[in-house]
């Protein structure tokens, strides 16, 4: 395909308000449109333009910076540039794409049928974005070797984004079938994404803020998949504010929706929900870890361990240096800290099972179970446990310190969100 053919498409495409087929031409994915890219020599603005058949405003300005900015990447002029050249002059072209139609779509009344095209040009905004800035970094490096990483390009494309979302959540066409809300969890799922890579969730309140100010459809009715990216992205950040309640409520119904054939996404679904219900003292089924491998490689020991006691083999598990790595990369590392009280808790209710279910039990017991652990304490540590366990409801009870005893409740002295389900 060449250019004079890839204008008639969109031509025809626009004449008909045919989104899909537009955005199916203008993707940097697609074989067609990337044989039209390498059928331009010259990739500067001015050539490209004068390839271009008349269109009506502002299609020729948005073909001439899309067909630039592939040529620079897969055209025939590409080995004359370094790498980071290339890949950085492809991201300004399509940063004036992205900037032109949005001022194109916000003229629209009617502007529902360019939302896959807006979500195509964003999608390979987002791609070359990502690349410029690896390609700078990687000739900075060389260059520079403790420079620090840039992510100007990702974090240009996320301010793109945001004004994508602006311009659909406050759509206010009256026709709801017309309407760009549609678009509006689609983009929310791709800027959660961006925020969490650059590390700047705090961003992402701001959205949801937006969010609940908004008059939109109900959610069930928007595409299942921006639904099932929505509760993930919901379930991580409360997550991350140690809700675990909500993370649990979030992350589970996206697991929910997700399809069980997308595996990698069930994975990352389940990377934060098998934590999150091991806080909450649900342990997860072992058929279900037994389907993916490399959950059941990274979360299998440390669970027996919380769930037998075995505080001394759970505290050896996340001191190992190449699981401490990866629980900190996945961002997990710190519930698992946490439900290191669960593993000390199940060891403590192994005990007052053993002494007959007394309700009065001396510190010395508690200590004694720790040191058959493996865990060397003192009677004043055992105690510093206990109070800890008391104080966040993991045992129902007080002590005495002046006689070193604690007093448990009668009735269920280890609550069963707590651990019942671990037995």
């Amino acid at each position: 395909m060449r250019v004079a053919e890839f204008a008639q498409q969109v031509q025809h495409h626009v004449v008909r308000e045919d989104g899909s087929g537009l955005a199916k031409l203008f993707s940097m994915h697609a074989p067609s449109t990337r044989r039209c890219f390498a059928t331009i020599a010259n990739p500067s603005a001015s050539t490209v333009h004068s390839l271009l058949p008349p269109l009506p405003p502002p299609w020729p300005d948005l073909c001439t910076q899309y067909l630039r900015s592939g040529a620079l990447l897969f055209g025939p002029s590409g080995p004359t540039r370094t790498p980071s050249e290339s890949w950085t002059l492809a991201c300004d072209a399509l940063q004036g794409v992205l900037t032109a139609f949005l001022r194109y779509t916000t003229q629209l009344s009617a502007g529902r049928w360019v939302l896959p095209l807006l979500l195509s040009l964003l999608g390979d905004l987002r791609w070359v974005s990502q690349h410029a800035d690896d390609a700078l970094n990687a000739a900075t490096h060389a260059a520079t070797p403790d420079a620090r990483p840039s992510h100007k390009y990702t974090e240009d494309c996320a301010r793109q984004l945001n004004k994508a979302f602006s311009a659909c959540v406050a759509d206010r066409n009256p026709s709801l079938d017309e309407s760009k809300k549609w678009a509006t969890y689609a983009l929310v799922g791709m800027l959660f994404r961006l925020y969490f890579q650059l590390h700047s969730t705090a961003l992402c309140k701001n959205v949801l803020r937006a969010l609940s100010a908004a008059d939109l459809p109900p959610m069930d009715q928007f595409p299942r998949a921006d639904q099932t990216t929505f509760h993930y992205y919901c379930g991580r950040l409360a997550f991350m504010d140690e809700q675990y309640g909500r993370a649990d409520a979030e992350l589970s119904q996206a697991f929910s929706d997700a399809p069980k054939s997308a595996v990698h996404n069930c994975e990352r679904i389940l990377l934060y929900l098998i934590p999150t219900r091991l806080l909450l003292g649900i342990r997860p089924a072992r058929a279900l870890l037994s389907v993916y491998p490399r959950l059941e490689a990274l979360y299998k020991a440390l669970i027996e361990a919380c769930c037998e006691g075995a505080v001394a083999r759970y505290d050896a598990l996340i001191a190992d240096l190449p699981t401490e790595r990866t629980l900190v990369r996945l961002g997990v590392y710190l519930a698992f800290e946490r439900a290191r009280e669960l593993c000390v808790a199940r060891l403590f209710s192994r005990a007052y099972a053993v002494s007959g279910k007394e309700t009065r039990m001396r510190l010395a017991a508690f200590q004694h179970a720790l040191a058959w652990q493996g865990v060397h304490t003192n009677v004043r540590e055992a105690e510093w446990a206990l109070a800890t366990l008391v104080a966040k409801g993991r045992i129902k009870g007080y002590i005495a310190h002046e006689r070193q005893v604690v007093v448990l409740s009668a009735k269920d002295p280890f609550p069963a969100p707590t651990l019942a389900m671990l037995t």
